[in-house]
């Protein structure tokens, strides 16, 4: 009798309960095995746990409703995640339904998959001879509530939504879009006024805008992910004048209207023209009373909003000057009118939670007036602009030098006193805004997290490796008493890898995790055997400048020596040939455009080393060409990048560095 093989079979998935996010989940779980097999899966509606084998998900009450213990916590705000062998069987859970889908997730990261960057095509899918479902017993805790990243950049819906996608894949929780409707970061990819050599697409209309944020929220609430909204266009909006973006209003303003601004300079009116730069009167109580009344009706008018950002404008040095707003500093004000604001959303009971920030005007504290948060709904945001990145926020030793810095330093440690009223000079060490930081959390007991900006300087290999910042900085968000944080950012952030988006991920998940950890799996799993090689040859770029030394916080590029640039040269020329080599061995699609990208960084670095020894040599006329040429090298493969670099931001940096080198800047 000849023995005949058994088909294979799929791995029972069953589905607890009803929420949308645990179907979605089990939906996603079904489609990956189904990938990893090539065995179709499917996930059945179980109304309880049986004896059968298995992979089973749901939320901590679904598995309690069967009589199993509890698994973890309940919470609404906080990530935990479950996976558990019993027997044959694989139960997998989390402290939410969120949670529920990113332990599935992870689940699927641990049998080997990876996603590199947004989309089908950064998936990294592994063929498996069996679903792996023995042997489990994790339970992991996010080490920070807040996990987030706010819109910014050149983008499509679509690219928002892979991304939302992206961020959920890797246990991020949170979105932030920034205005009312996102149509001036759609238009600014549509209208391609950046990039001369593509054709412009049709620009967006504020109802097609809207329609395509709500595209946006619906692919975030299906994966449960917590939906943050607006921050600027506040003050603008109270007095009738809603506004996105940062183009100058040619529209006329009523006198009743302008009353209400601030007066600056002797004049009230839009701030340099621009309604989301132009504080108010808050000393008029029609200015308040409009100000805090349209922010509440915005929350009461959008319950699926999770956390309404409430920020003052987005301009500085422009609060008002009259007698009676003088009485408080513009911090005080922030306070007076967050607490207003939150009273009343509380007394509504409204389930959105409300976010201020220090940030321009208000990175002083207040010095008379406590936030009280009655009803426990405010989170306290901290947005250090005009922070260093070169060196981590915690690094006491980034502070400047100057004799006049450390008078005006010692002074603000000890009084914490504001500047003098629209006399502001912003702090640029990190020295500074820590304490700054950790005079506001006296005067504000209430959740807080970070508002940060490392991914505007994620082209700056010259000033050392921004993942490596960021790591620390994220390492450090406990003890510098925050909970998380809120990444400013373009969503093309995976250039020339997605090494620094892996360590925001990972490390806001776990604050204990390693850099060489998350970047050691990041590469064996694109280039193998040879990632050991990439990881030196990045580490080498990004070395050539002493990041540990740079406490004069001089300009990076521009002020190195002519022999080190030629060395870096030298050495990304000399290495071009072994990229190539392992460019040619790859042989799925994903692994050769991680290989393509790196080649591609490859051709900057070497232009930009070029374009820095002409201007050392005094040709700058000559450098600026090849920056120009730089531009070029990014704009005419944007389509080939377009889910990896920004080439709006990327190009408008580049110009910066040109008119650095035009004026004959060293420092």
């Amino acid at each position: 009798m000849t023995g005949k093989t058994s088909p294979k079979s799929q791995t029972p998935v069953h589905i607890l309960g009803s929420n949308p996010t645990v179907r979605f989940a089990a939906q996603e779980l079904t489609g990956y095995l189904s990938k990893m097999t090539g065995i179709k899966h499917t996930a059945t509606l179980s109304e309880s746990i049986s004896s059968e084998q298995g992979i089973y998900l749901g939320t901590v009450e679904d598995f309690e409703s069967v009589g199993m213990q509890r698994l973890c916590e309940k919470s609404e705000l906080d990530d935990a995640i479950v996976l558990k062998t019993e027997g044959k069987r694989l139960f997998i859970t989390g402290s939410n339904p969120r949670s529920v889908l990113l332990a599935t997730y992870h689940y699927l990261r641990l049998q080997g998959a990876e996603w590199l960057w947004p989309g089908e095509d950064g998936e990294i899918i592994p063929s498996v001879k069996k679903v792996r479902t023995e042997g489990f017993d994790l339970k992991e805790r996010a080490s920070y509530r807040h996990r987030a990243v706010c819109i910014e950049g050149a983008v499509t819906p679509e690219i928002v939504i892979e991304f939302i996608d992206w961020m959920a894949k890797h246990r991020m929780n949170g979105f932030h879009l920034q205005f009312k409707h996102s149509q001036y970061f759609y238009n600014r990819y549509y209208a391609r006024r950046y990039n001369p050599l593509a054709k412009p697409l049709p620009e967006m209309s504020i109802e097609d805008a809207l329609k395509a944020d709500g595209h946006v929220i619906k692919e975030m609430k299906k994966r449960g992910m917590i939906l943050e909204m607006v921050g600027h266009g506040f003050t603008c909006g109270a007095i009738g004048i809603d506004w996105v973006g940062w183009d100058v209003y040619k529209g006329s303003i009523s006198e009743e209207q302008r009353e209400l601004t601030a007066l600056v300079g002797g004049k009230r009116g839009l701030h340099q023209g621009i309604p989301v730069n132009t504080e108010l009167c808050y000393s008029n109580p029609k200015a308040f009373n409009a100000l805090v009344n349209h922010v509440v009706q915005y929350a009461q008018d959008h319950p699926k909003v999770g956390i309404l950002h409430f920020w003052l404008s987005d301009g500085w040095n422009n609060h008002c000057e009259c007698a009676e707003c003088r009485k408080f500093s513009p911090s005080d004000w922030e306070v007076r009118l967050v607490d207003a604001i939150a009273e009343k959303m509380g007394k509504l009971r409204l389930n959105t939670r409300l976010v201020f920030l220090s940030y321009s005007n208000t990175l002083w504290p207040p010095t008379q007036n406590k936030i009280e948060n009655k009803y426990g709904n405010i989170i306290f945001m901290f947005a250090p602009i005009t922070r260093c990145f070169v060196h981590s926020l915690a690094e006491a030793n980034c502070i400047s030098s100057a004799p006049s810095s450390k008078r005006w330093i010692d002074s603000l440690i000890d009084s914490l006193q504001p500047p003098s009223r629209n006399k502001i000079v912003w702090p640029r060490t990190n020295y500074e805004h820590v304490q700054l930081l950790r005079g506001w959390k006296k005067y504000c007991e209430t959740d807080s997290f970070i508002f940060d900006y490392h991914f505007g300087h994620i082209l700056d290999f010259f000033g050392g490796d921004i993942g490596k910042v960021l790591w620390r900085d994220i390492r450090d968000l406990e003890d510098l008493g925050l909970n998380g944080i809120d990444s400013c950012q373009t969503l093309r952030a995976f250039y020339p890898t997605g090494i620094p988006m892996a360590i925001l991920a990972e490390t806001t998940w776990n604050n204990k995790v390693t850099f060489e950890e998350v970047r050691r799996r990041y590469l064996e799993t694109v280039f193998g055997e040879d990632g050991q090689f990439v990881s030196e040859y990045l580490d080498k770029i990004h070395s050539f400048f002493d990041a540990a030394r740079n406490y004069e916080h001089r300009d990076n590029l521009l002020a190195t020596e002519k022999g080190k640039l030629q060395e870096l040269l030298r050495f990304v020329e000399e290495s071009r040939p072994r990229l190539e080599k392992i460019a040619e061995k790859q042989k799925d699609t994903v692994r050769k455009k991680s290989a393509f990208h790196l080649l591609h960084y490859t051709r900057y670095v070497g232009l930009t080393l070029e374009a820095a020894i002409l201007h050392l040599d005094g040709e700058n006329e000559k450098a600026g060409a090849k920056i120009s040429e730089i531009v070029d090298h990014f704009l005419s493969k944007e389509d080939e990048l377009l889910k990896v670099a920004d080439a709006s931001f990327i190009a408008r940096r580049l110009e910066s560095l040109k008119a650095r080198m035009k004026a004959g800047s060293r420092v």
